[in-house]
């Protein structure tokens, strides 16, 4: 059982790196929390209001009625922010950041590996090009494909809509520090991982997100607000030979 545990937490930790290092979410938590971070209070009013001059109907943000509000959620296709991937485990912890500009279907990532190495990432959303510092080669692979492996154990608000509406024991409208967030909750799976996220309800994008195992968090991730939008038109969407792949 015990060599089962330590399996499991390597695999945990190798899945981090990766996120690390083409920057999904992220993707997208703390631990026996993270400073800074409060957990949303669900509040009586668990509603999120229509948008003036809309047609739309008022909605109850509930664990039926979550995925569908998510959904609908305007989501922001320009802008430029940064993550931090925590992961715990018995004895220790890590910390990867990454920075990430997004445009156009386009996601260009800086990330800082917990082992002081930098590794960049440049995602058309078909083929996913990636490469250490200092390198003037890359390597590809299919981005739909790293995607779907990443998924397995590293949040994302995609998982959210993904899910099963029975996995979704809890939800509603709060927040996330300061931050309005649609929360959203799983029971916990044939693992014993339970996840937690936080959508935020004015970019559409993830706030922070978290995967806790026997009451112990070991996967956070969280991202940095407000976002800047659109994009800085400054950065270069380019592999290290120089080959531009987009421009603003």
């Amino acid at each position: 059982m015990e060599q089962n545990k330590r399996t499991r937490v390597a695999i945990l930790i190798a899945l981090i790196v990766l996120l690390a290092i083409f920057g999904s979410f992220s993707y997208s938590i703390y631990s026996a929390r993270t400073a800074g971070v409060s957990l949303p209070s669900l509040e009586a009013d668990t509603s999120v209001d229509p948008p003036e001059n809309s047609h739309s109907q008022r909605v109850e943000v509930t664990a039926d009625t979550v995925q569908a509000v998510i959904a609908s959620l305007h989501r922001e296709e320009s802008y430029y922010r940064t993550l931090t991937v925590q992961t715990n485990w018995d004895g220790g912890s890590s910390v990867s950041s990454a920075q990430t500009w997004v445009d156009s279907g386009y996601t260009y990532t800086r990330a800082i590996l917990p082992s002081g190495s930098v590794r960049y990432s440049l995602s058309d959303g078909s083929t996913l090009y990636y490469w250490y510092a200092g390198s003037s080669t890359y390597l590809t692979a299919p981005d739909n494909s790293l995607n779907a492996d990443l998924a397995q154990r590293i949040p994302t608000y995609e998982d959210i809509l993904a899910l099963p509406a029975d996995r979704i024991q809890n939800a509603g409208y709060g927040s996330y520090g300061e931050h309005p967030c649609i929360y959203a909750e799983t029971g916990v799976d044939e693992l014993g991982y339970l996840e937690r996220y936080w959508v935020s309800v004015s970019s559409g994008l993830l706030v922070a997100a978290e995967t806790v195992k026997d009451e112990q968090v070991v996967l956070s991730v969280n991202a940095t607000y407000p976002i800047t939008t659109p994009c800085p038109p400054n950065v270069k969407f380019a592999l290290p030979d120089g080959t531009v792949l987009h421009s603003f």
